[in-house]
Protein backbone atom coordinates (compact mmCIF):
# COMPACT_ATOMS: atom_id res chain seq x y z
CA UNK A 1 0.00 0.00 0.00
CA UNK A 2 1.07 3.13 -0.96
CA UNK A 3 1.46 4.73 2.93
CA UNK A 4 4.09 1.76 3.24
CA UNK A 5 6.12 3.30 0.89
CA UNK A 6 5.27 6.89 2.32
CA UNK A 7 7.15 5.30 5.81
CA UNK A 8 10.26 3.01 4.04
CA UNK A 9 10.98 5.34 0.74
CA UNK A 10 12.56 8.28 1.67
CA UNK A 11 14.40 10.66 -0.57
CA UNK A 12 16.84 11.96 2.62
CA UNK A 13 17.81 8.05 1.74
CA UNK A 14 17.84 8.16 -1.68
CA UNK A 15 14.71 7.17 -3.00
CA UNK A 16 13.89 8.91 -6.54
CA UNK A 17 10.54 8.06 -8.20
CA UNK A 18 12.06 9.84 -11.34
CA UNK A 19 15.04 7.72 -12.93
CA UNK A 20 17.27 10.44 -13.97
CA UNK A 21 16.80 9.80 -18.25
CA UNK A 22 13.12 10.23 -17.57
CA UNK A 23 13.15 12.90 -15.57
CA UNK A 24 15.74 15.34 -18.55
CA UNK A 25 13.46 14.15 -21.37
CA UNK A 26 10.49 14.86 -19.56
CA UNK A 27 11.68 18.17 -18.80
CA UNK A 28 13.25 19.11 -22.10
CA UNK A 29 9.67 18.66 -23.06
CA UNK A 30 7.38 20.38 -20.79
CA UNK A 31 9.65 23.20 -21.22
CA UNK A 32 9.31 23.09 -24.59
CA UNK A 33 5.31 22.94 -24.37
CA UNK A 34 5.24 25.14 -21.60
CA UNK A 35 2.01 27.87 -22.24
CA UNK A 36 2.34 30.86 -19.52
CA UNK A 37 -2.03 30.79 -20.08
CA UNK A 38 -3.07 29.25 -16.55
CA UNK A 39 -0.43 31.79 -15.31
CA UNK A 40 -2.24 34.66 -16.54
CA UNK A 41 -5.80 33.27 -15.26
CA UNK A 42 -4.24 33.05 -12.04
CA UNK A 43 -3.14 36.74 -12.32
CA UNK A 44 -6.56 37.60 -13.04
CA UNK A 45 -7.82 36.50 -9.25
CA UNK A 46 -4.45 38.23 -7.53
CA UNK A 47 -3.91 41.24 -9.75
CA UNK A 48 -0.57 40.99 -9.32
CA UNK A 49 2.86 38.17 -7.88
CA UNK A 50 4.90 41.00 -6.46
CA UNK A 51 6.42 40.11 -2.96
CA UNK A 52 3.90 37.03 -3.11
CA UNK A 53 4.88 33.60 -0.87
CA UNK A 54 4.12 31.02 -3.97
CA UNK A 55 4.25 27.05 -2.97
CA UNK A 56 5.05 25.16 -6.01
CA UNK A 57 3.25 21.61 -4.66
CA UNK A 58 5.05 18.56 -6.82
CA UNK A 59 7.07 21.08 -9.28
CA UNK A 60 8.77 18.31 -11.15
CA UNK A 61 11.38 20.43 -13.64
CA UNK A 62 10.46 23.93 -12.21
CA UNK A 63 8.88 25.60 -15.56
CA UNK A 64 6.01 27.03 -13.70
CA UNK A 65 8.12 27.82 -10.14
CA UNK A 66 10.66 29.81 -12.79
CA UNK A 67 7.76 31.65 -14.55
CA UNK A 68 6.24 32.39 -11.41
CA UNK A 69 9.49 33.51 -9.82
CA UNK A 70 9.80 35.65 -12.91
CA UNK A 71 6.52 37.63 -12.36
CA UNK A 72 7.63 38.78 -9.17
CA UNK A 73 6.48 35.78 -6.62
CA UNK A 74 8.76 34.21 -3.72
CA UNK A 75 8.50 31.19 -4.72
CA UNK A 76 9.32 27.50 -2.96
CA UNK A 77 9.72 24.81 -5.21
CA UNK A 78 8.50 21.34 -3.64
CA UNK A 79 8.77 17.87 -4.59
CA UNK A 80 10.08 14.46 -4.02
CA UNK A 81 12.26 14.09 -7.33
CA UNK A 82 15.96 14.73 -6.80
CA UNK A 83 16.49 14.45 -9.96
CA UNK A 84 14.30 17.37 -10.58
CA UNK A 85 15.42 19.03 -8.07
CA UNK A 86 18.86 19.04 -10.09
CA UNK A 87 17.11 20.40 -13.07
CA UNK A 88 14.97 22.88 -11.62
CA UNK A 89 17.92 24.59 -9.86
CA UNK A 90 19.86 24.23 -12.44
CA UNK A 91 17.44 26.17 -14.75
CA UNK A 92 17.38 29.10 -11.92
CA UNK A 93 20.61 29.50 -12.32
CA UNK A 94 20.88 29.90 -15.70
CA UNK A 95 17.83 32.32 -15.72
CA UNK A 96 19.25 34.43 -13.05
CA UNK A 97 16.06 33.36 -10.88
CA UNK A 98 15.63 33.03 -6.98
CA UNK A 99 13.75 30.33 -5.94
CA UNK A 100 13.72 28.39 -2.88
CA UNK A 101 13.69 24.40 -2.79
CA UNK A 102 12.17 21.82 -0.30
CA UNK A 103 12.27 18.26 -1.19
CA UNK A 104 9.99 15.78 0.20
CA UNK A 105 6.39 13.86 -0.32
CA UNK A 106 3.68 16.11 -1.55
CA UNK A 107 2.14 15.99 2.45
CA UNK A 108 5.67 16.81 3.76
CA UNK A 109 5.62 20.42 2.68
CA UNK A 110 5.60 23.23 5.23
CA UNK A 111 4.84 26.52 5.84
CA UNK A 112 2.59 29.19 5.07
CA UNK A 113 1.91 30.82 1.75
CA UNK A 114 -0.05 33.15 -0.12
CA UNK A 115 -0.35 31.09 -3.27
CA UNK A 116 -0.63 27.45 -3.10
CA UNK A 117 -0.44 25.85 -7.22
CA UNK A 118 -0.61 22.30 -7.61
CA UNK A 119 -0.67 20.52 -11.11
CA UNK A 120 -1.31 17.02 -12.41
CA UNK A 121 0.71 15.47 -9.63
CA UNK A 122 -2.58 14.62 -6.80
CA UNK A 123 -2.64 11.12 -7.51
CA UNK A 124 1.01 10.76 -5.86
CA UNK A 125 -0.56 11.58 -2.34
CA UNK A 126 -1.24 9.12 -0.18
CA UNK A 127 -4.62 9.99 0.96
CA UNK A 128 -7.17 12.41 -0.88
CA UNK A 129 -8.95 14.02 2.28
CA UNK A 130 -5.64 14.28 4.05
CA UNK A 131 -3.74 15.64 1.05
CA UNK A 132 -6.52 18.50 1.01
CA UNK A 133 -6.30 19.15 4.55
CA UNK A 134 -2.42 19.81 4.23
CA UNK A 135 -3.01 22.07 1.42
CA UNK A 136 -5.96 24.16 3.45
CA UNK A 137 -3.10 24.45 6.11
CA UNK A 138 -0.46 26.00 3.72
CA UNK A 139 -2.51 28.40 3.07
CA UNK A 140 -2.32 31.79 4.95
CA UNK A 141 -5.98 33.69 5.25
CA UNK A 142 -6.88 35.10 2.44
CA UNK A 143 -4.54 33.53 -0.17
CA UNK A 144 -5.71 31.39 -3.09
CA UNK A 145 -5.11 27.64 -4.48
CA UNK A 146 -5.39 26.82 -7.84
CA UNK A 147 -4.83 23.06 -8.45
CA UNK A 148 -4.98 21.07 -11.48
CA UNK A 149 -6.03 17.26 -11.17
CA UNK A 150 -6.96 14.50 -14.23
CA UNK A 151 -10.14 12.76 -13.21
CA UNK A 152 -12.67 10.19 -14.16
CA UNK A 153 -12.70 11.51 -17.82
CA UNK A 154 -8.50 10.50 -17.58
CA UNK A 155 -9.23 7.09 -16.24
CA UNK A 156 -11.19 6.25 -18.86
CA UNK A 157 -9.20 7.13 -21.81
CA UNK A 158 -6.01 4.76 -19.49
CA UNK A 159 -8.35 2.11 -19.22
CA UNK A 160 -8.91 2.27 -22.84
CA UNK A 161 -5.24 1.32 -23.67
CA UNK A 162 -5.27 -1.15 -21.43
CA UNK A 163 -6.64 -4.82 -21.25
CA UNK A 164 -6.77 -8.27 -18.64
CA UNK A 165 -5.53 -7.98 -15.52
CA UNK A 166 -3.96 -4.99 -15.70
CA UNK A 167 -7.41 -3.22 -16.34
CA UNK A 168 -9.24 -4.90 -13.84
CA UNK A 169 -6.33 -3.35 -10.91
CA UNK A 170 -6.73 0.22 -12.25
CA UNK A 171 -10.71 -0.24 -12.06
CA UNK A 172 -10.40 -1.60 -8.87
CA UNK A 173 -7.60 0.55 -7.22
CA UNK A 174 -9.89 3.43 -8.71
CA UNK A 175 -13.27 1.63 -7.02
CA UNK A 176 -11.47 1.51 -3.36
CA UNK A 177 -10.39 5.04 -3.92
CA UNK A 178 -13.67 6.78 -4.53
CA UNK A 179 -15.55 4.10 -1.89
CA UNK A 180 -13.45 3.98 0.80
CA UNK A 181 -10.48 6.13 0.81
CA UNK A 182 -7.78 3.20 0.19
CA UNK A 183 -5.25 3.95 -2.01
CA UNK A 184 -3.49 0.85 -3.61
CA UNK A 185 -1.66 2.71 -6.19
CA UNK A 186 -1.94 6.05 -7.52
CA UNK A 187 -4.99 6.39 -8.80
CA UNK A 188 -6.74 9.73 -9.84
CA UNK A 189 -9.94 10.69 -7.61
CA UNK A 190 -13.12 12.07 -10.11
CA UNK A 191 -14.91 15.26 -10.32
CA UNK A 192 -17.64 13.99 -7.93
CA UNK A 193 -14.89 12.79 -4.79
CA UNK A 194 -13.03 16.45 -5.31
CA UNK A 195 -16.60 18.19 -4.97
CA UNK A 196 -16.99 16.70 -1.75
CA UNK A 197 -13.45 16.61 -0.56
CA UNK A 198 -12.72 20.61 -1.05
CA UNK A 199 -16.72 21.04 0.11
CA UNK A 200 -15.95 19.99 3.58
CA UNK A 201 -12.77 22.81 4.26
CA UNK A 202 -13.81 25.98 5.05
CA UNK A 203 -13.52 27.85 2.67
CA UNK A 204 -14.58 31.75 1.29
CA UNK A 205 -14.87 30.73 -2.20
CA UNK A 206 -14.78 27.86 -3.99
CA UNK A 207 -15.16 27.22 -7.49
CA UNK A 208 -14.67 23.51 -9.40
CA UNK A 209 -14.39 23.22 -12.86
CA UNK A 210 -14.38 20.30 -15.06
CA UNK A 211 -12.93 20.44 -17.87
CA UNK A 212 -11.94 17.83 -20.85
CA UNK A 213 -9.98 14.92 -18.73
CA UNK A 214 -9.02 17.84 -16.20
CA UNK A 215 -10.51 19.23 -13.36
CA UNK A 216 -9.43 23.06 -12.42
CA UNK A 217 -9.85 23.53 -8.85
CA UNK A 218 -9.95 27.48 -7.84
CA UNK A 219 -10.59 28.56 -3.80
CA UNK A 220 -9.66 31.16 -1.53
CA UNK A 221 -9.17 30.85 2.00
Amino acid sequence: MLWLKYYLQKPEKGFDPVPKAFAEKYAANEYKKFDGKIIDVIKTHLGNFEDKTLLDLGAGPGQYSIEFAKRGAKVTWHDISQNYLAIAKAKAEDENITVNFSLGYLEEAHGKFDIIFNRICWYYCINDYRFAKCIYNLIKKNGYGFIVVNNEKYLQEELAKESGFRKLAIKMSFWLNENFNIKLTHVHPSHKKLSKIFASLNFRHLHLEQCGHNTLITFNK
